[in-house]
């Protein structure tokens, strides 16, 4: 069985060779391949060095403590796979003049890579964060990376490794500048004793307490790199999208933020970013992906819901629902691999519940044949299946969404001129995991999916690359997480209506 490729990126890095299709960044588990899709030929493959992994866990405030008296460090689950397993890739972007890639690893780390011209991969920076980062991208300034994480926070980032300095240029990381804050030596007494308690679970309360007395309080030791905490939510946050916009003759950058609480927040971006300007509220289930549409005010939303939302973001006006996704999933879907759903009768409802994994914006070909649109795809976690829409036809009353059915459940796209790549939960030895294909739009307003020969022949290169899978809850965890976001409260309160 192989492992499937969960992160995908184009990438065309100055110096390429003029009309070169440019390279694919593939994140197959741990490991992390360049392939020019010129030849099909892996040209560069990363992978997390593991020794390199250990050191940096001894840096990480959260999984050590120094000194003997202090709280043990918290034991990681690790499954089947043995302490030295590699952290697996669970983000990847790309900067906007394709010199640089940042990819988040499952140890909380982002790391940078350089690009070099013949697809070449170069780590330069591991940077470890409070927080697993669940969102990650590269400001249009080419320097900058704002990270998100589960725990709320967004942070911004310098794309180039910079060691922090205190007020004295010091580095933070010598023993000079930096020493960690020092505890009270005084143990721990508990006001209660054994001749004053008297109940069998008090008795049990002032034993774990007694059991705690040797220990301090958790030390915080700083980051030591320069970072920026821009905004913060009170619940998890899911997804971070930036935008520009021009105000007053001025481009003005924006932060949207979403988390499991239904909101989609507007933020200012730095130096402002403490300035929220408004949110777009309407969804009823988590907000898993936003996505910013190109050259216009529209951001589209999706989550838990059975509809996808389509904003005027600056307004944070609702502009149009699709709410036939269930209706368009009552049609034949082939019956696949365990991780997608089966064959269904139109009077039944669909076996896997919406839980939107990806929102992308790809090109397609107009109906001349020579002029370019762009089209929304949208994946819903576990269905093999893409939701599709030109965007010129998005605010229309009967806007033409239609679906496109993959022979595997769908985990991320990319795009590389009018071809759109789709990587597919395929983990048999001879199905490919990578699809190409050509979108057309057509007289009805719809989108043509046409099969791109010619790119899949070179893609089939990949499909040659072993990933044998150690820890299966593990991996199914990687490549599935998004319909966790539901909240049990919410699916008992629907059952418990159903049943009325």
């Amino acid at each position: 069985m192989n492992h499937p490729f969960q992160r995908i990126e184009i990438v065309n890095p100055p110096g390429a060779q003029c009309h070169h299709p440019g390279y694919l960044l593939a994140a197959c588990g741990p490991r992390l391949l360049s392939t020019c899709l010129a030849t099909g030929n892996v040209v560069s493959e990363w992978t997390v060095d593991v020794g390199s992994v250990q050191v940096s866990a001894l840096n990480d405030p959260e999984s050590t403590r120094d000194g003997a008296n202090e709280r043990p460090a918290k034991k990681q689950k690790t499954g089947n796979a043995s302490l030295t397993t590699a952290p697996n890739v669970i983000k990847l972007a790309v900067s906007p003049d394709h010199q640089h890639a940042a990819a988040v690893t499952d140890d909380k780390c982002v790391r940078v890579f350089e690009i070099q011209a013949k697809g070449m991969l170069l780590e330069l920076s591991q940077r470890t964060m409070p927080k697993r980062p669940c969102a990650v991208q590269v400001l249009p300034d080419n320097a900058t990376i704002i990270c998100g994480d589960k725990f709320g926070d967004v942070y911004s980032l310098p794309l180039l490794f910079e060691v922090r300095k205190t007020e004295d240029d010091t580095p933070t990381g010598s023993t000079e500048s930096h020493s960690p804050p020092q505890e009270s030596s005084t143990s721990f007494k508990p006001s209660a004793s054994m001749q004053t308690v008297h109940t069998k679970r008090n008795r049990k309360a002032l034993e774990a307490q007694l059991k705690q007395k040797n220990l301090t309080p958790k030390s915080k030791t700083p980051l030591q790199f320069n970072h920026k905490l821009l905004l913060g939510h009170v619940s998890m946050l899911t997804d971070v999208a930036y935008a520009l916009r021009e105000v007053n003759g001025k481009q003005r950058g924006y932060i949207i933020t979403a988390d499991r609480d239904e909101h989609i927040r507007v933020s200012r971006a730095p130096p402002q970013s403490h300035v929220i300007e408004g949110y777009c509220l309407g969804h009823r289930e988590f907000v898993s992906k936003v996505c910013v549409v190109p050259g216009t005010d529209l951001l589209v939303s999706g989550g838990g819901d059975d509809w996808v939302s389509v904003w005027e973001w600056p307004a944070f006006k609702l502009l149009a629902k699709f709410d036939r996704m269930r209706a368009l999933l009552q049609g034949p879907i082939s019956k696949t691999n365990g991780s997608n759903v089966e064959d269904q009768d139109s009077d039944t409802e669909p076996i896997q519940p919406i839980a939107v994994s990806g929102i992308w914006i790809v090109p397609a070909t107009g109906q001349d044949g020579t002029s370019k649109e762009h089209i929304v795809v949208i994946a819903s976690e576990k269905i093999p299946a893409l939701f599709h829409c030109p965007v010129s036809e998005l605010l229309k009353e009967d806007a033409p969404w239609n679906l496109q059915q993959t022979e595997f459940a769908v985990l991320d796209v990319t795009s590389v001129g009018t071809t759109t790549l789709v990587s597919l939960d395929a983990r048999g030895e001879e199905q490919q995991r990578i699809v190409a294909y050509r979108l057309k739009t057509q007289h009805s307003g719809g989108t043509d999916f046409q099969c791109d020969e010619e790119m899949n022949a070179k893609l089939m290169g990949l499909d040659c690359v072993p990933s044998d899978i150690v820890d299966a809850k593990g991996f199914e965890d990687l490549l599935y997480g998004v319909a966790n976001l539901r909240k049990r409260s919410h699916q008992d309160e629907d059952v418990s209506e159903e049943a009325g």
